[in-house]
């Protein structure tokens, strides 16, 4: 007997709010570390803001909607097709990025103590 392997609607609901979470703890986690005096070591955030002419946090929150926008256009082609190994690797993309963020964070939260803790 074949077992039930079909990706529902709440996996990408709750891939979504992993993802909110570990994204909008980057982004605490950042601007925390950016008011401590720490630098971004983003090259591509730091690039963006010289070439846009906007400060640094403007280019973060910038960059985290448009990955916000990529991710719900993710979730919203992951639930409309049909074939179940496209749906499978869209919940995989989306758990991905949430732990990216996740790593990040605790990146960001190591430094921020050595900060504190000095």
């Amino acid at each position: 007997m074949k077992a039930n392997t079909a990706v529902s609607y709440s996996s990408f609901i709750i891939a979504f709010a992993y993802f909110v979470v570990f994204n909008l703890f980057d982004l605490s986690s950042t601007i925390l570390a950016l008011r401590l005096g720490l630098s971004e070591s983003n090259f591509a955030l730091i690039y963006l803001s010289s070439f846009l002419g906007l400060a640094l946090p403007y280019v973060i929150l910038l960059v985290k909607s448009l990955f916000f926008a990529g991710v719900g256009g993710l979730i919203i082609l992951g639930v409309a097709t049909r074939n179940p190994g496209t749906k499978k690797t869209i919940l995989l993309t989306i758990i991905l990025f949430g732990v990216i963020f996740a790593l990040v964070s605790v990146s960001n939260f190591l430094s921020i103590y050595s900060v504190i803790a000095a």
